[in-house]
Parts: C-alpha cells; sequence; structure tokens
C-alpha cells in the first residue's frame, strides 16, 4: 500500500507524475514484455519520455544527453532488455530524496501509517460486524460479514 499511496502522491505534481510514467513504462518495458514487442516497447518509452518533443519528458535536470544518444544507439540495433536501467536508477535516486522527503509530511504518508497501525492489531471477534447465516452444514456455519476498518464483506466460517 505505501508503493500506491507514493505514486498517489508522485500524481499530484507534474514533474514527478513523468517520472513515475516513466518507472512504470520501464517496469513493464524489463519485466512484462515477450520479446517480440519489446522493440516497440522501448521506441514508445523513447518517444513519451526521452525525446526532445516528448509530451511527458523527464525534467531536464534527470537527463544526461549522452545516455540518451546510447539508448538513440541501441533503438537502431537490437533491443537489449535494460536498455533503460540507468536512466531509470537515476529516476529512482532522484524521487528517494527531496520527494521521497515531501511524502513523508504528506497526508499520504499518514495514511500508511495509518494502515499499517490497523494491520498490527489482533483480528477478534470485535474487527467485523455479523449479519445473518448464510448456510449451517455439520461442522459449523457460514456468516455474512463486514469488516468494521474497510467495509468489505466477507464470508465468516464458525466451527462447532
Amino acid at each position: 500500500i505505501g508503493r500506491l499511496l507514493f505514486t498517489d502522491f508522485c500524481n499530484e505534481q507534474d514533474d514527478l507524475k513523468r517520472c513515475n510514467k516513466f518507472l512504470n513504462n520501464v517496469d513493464n518495458y524489463e519485466k512484462l514484455a515477450p520479446e517480440e514487442s519489446r522493440l516497440q516497447l522501448a521506441q514508445n518509452i523513447y518517444q513519451e519520455c526521452l525525446c526532445a518533443e516528448a509530451t511527458s519528458r523527464l525534467p531536464e535536470d534527470l537527463i544526461d544527453e549522452t545516455k540518451i544518444r546510447e539508448v538513440e544507439e541501441r533503438l537502431l540495433g537490437e533491443s537489449p532488455r535494460y536498455i533503460y536501467s540507468e536512466i531509470a536508477a537515476k529516476v529512482r535516486d532522484f524521487l528517494s530524496g527531496a520527494p521521497f522527503a515531501q511524502y513523508l509530511e504528506s497526508k499520504y504518508f499518514t495514511r500508511q501509517l495509518q494502515w499499517k497501525q490497523l494491520e498490527k492489531k489482533p483480528i477478534s471477534k470485535h474487527t467485523f460486524r455479523h449479519y445473518r447465516v448464510l448456510g449451517k452444514g455439520g461442522f459449523g456455519e457460514v456468516c455474512a460479514t463486514q469488516s468494521r476498518a474497510s467495509g468489505k464483506m466477507y464470508a465468516e466460517k464458525k466451527l462447532n
């Protein structure tokens, strides 16, 4: 949940949103993409995040022109899996600095701490609201319950 909340925090600021989009695209490219579509994905990442005309170009202080030229040369040949790893490492280092310090002061971090506190509480009979019996069997009964913390509905089996 911490990563999702940090992503929500980043999406409020344009520069951080572009960094986050780049990292998500690179993760998809390196880990999820099949070999056949990898070259096309690599070109899309370059066009969206690195080239001068890109709509969601990374902030200028994160862009090293020599690394971009290396990426351009690799895109013309075969597309290795980790073509963007050095640029992605630089973006991660940037996000772990001042933006993360701002995150620690934000409402999103407070929400993360609240969830962590909730996770530490032991589960008891007071954790859920019990509504009605859904069915009975030889070993017990199944009841409709609702989590007090999240409001999600569950089926709970009570054993005899």
